[in-house]
């Protein structure tokens, strides 16, 4: 009886063992987060695939001992990637708008009536949002004469015939080209001659609005009435594009139409003519070396041909 026991046990492990190297292991359900599959597979050796259900695949892997999540869903990937990417972003665009009150108040004074250009940077901080703080930080900046700002542009590749342009505005441009060098050798990136990635791209307003509770039709006919070039919806907004002339007109339209404008997700972008699809494994490159850049002080915007879809 004992034997007959030991063989049915015996008999059940191979089943759910099979099922298990067939990769029949359902993914958790929606909210199950990472962590929890980690701790549900802990103990398991080796590889345990988790099955595929359209572009994602989830398995645990352990080397040396150490258990780790070596691969999720592509598509959680890249959300993920892009909001931490949106976050850093937007600090750089806050950085960025603060360098160029610094620089207009110091060639111009602090008084926006009688220094044309702070006024127009700062109607581009009030719609952008930038933190009052920021401001005023800059301001006392730029009345100290220490802001001695300069605007530079670089090009790289990345991985997958990608294309990268870095901009960058600072005080100390060997500093900076040497940060972003290393940054890109750090991620298998290559340093690119003047000219041989920006060619790929056009100067464009770039005006953005949340997809949920927005529809292109409502945003298309205010948009092209007020001299929008195009409107593209994407996965998490809807893009409006402007010529760079026009990209203030076509924004203060919309807000006043009514329409959710993201005040510190506009601005004027380089926008990739093409785009270039990439394999799972070059997308990772290039992410990383995006994230390398963003992470370097001087840098204030990273623009690619990576194709997001």
């Amino acid at each position: 009886m004992l034997r007959v026991s030991l063989l049915a046990i015996a008999l059940h492990l191979a089943v759910v063992s099979g099922k298990c190297m067939q990769g029949s292991y359902a993914r958790p359900a929606v909210g199950t987060s990472f962590r929890g599959l980690h701790a549900r597979f802990r103990g398991l050796k080796g590889r345990m695939p988790v099955r595929r259900t359209g572009d994602s695949t989830a398995y645990n892997s352990v080397k040396d001992g150490r258990e780790r999540l070596v691969a999720f869903g592509r598509r959680s990937a890249k959300i993920a990637g892009r909001k931490g990417a949106q976050d850093a972003i937007k600090t750089k665009l806050y950085t960025k708008i603060g360098k160029m009150v610094a620089d207009a108040v110091k060639s111009g004074g602090s008084d926006p009536e009688s220094n044309p250009k702070l006024a127009t940077i700062m109607k581009q901080a009030q719609t952008a949002n930038v933190p009052k703080d920021i401001i005023k930080r800059n301001i006392d900046k730029g009345e100290s004469g220490k802001a001695n700002y300069e605007e530079f542009v670089y090009e790289a590749y990345g991985a997958g015939g990608v294309g990268f342009v870095i901009e960058c505005m600072t005080d100390n441009p060997t500093i900076a080209q040497r940060d972003v060098k290393q940054a890109l050798k750090k991620g298998l990136g290559k340093w690119a001659e003047p000219g041989s990635v920006s060619f790929n791209f056009a100067r464009r307003g770039v005006i953005r609005l949340p997809s949920e509770g927005t529809t292109e039709d409502e945003v298309f006919e205010p948009a092209l009435d007020a001299g929008a070039e195009d409107v593209v919806s994407e996965e998490e907004f809807i893009k409006v594009l402007t010529e760079v002339s026009d990209f203030h007109s076509v924004q203060t339209a919309l807000v006043d139409a009514g329409l959710p404008v993201i005040g510190d997700q506009c601005g004027l972008e380089m926008v990739p003519v093409t785009k270039v699809e990439v394999s799972d494994e070059d997308a990772e490159v290039n992410e990383d070396i995006l994230s390398r850049l963003l992470d370097i002080d001087d840098v204030d915007a990273v623009y690619s041909t990576m194709s997001l879809e």
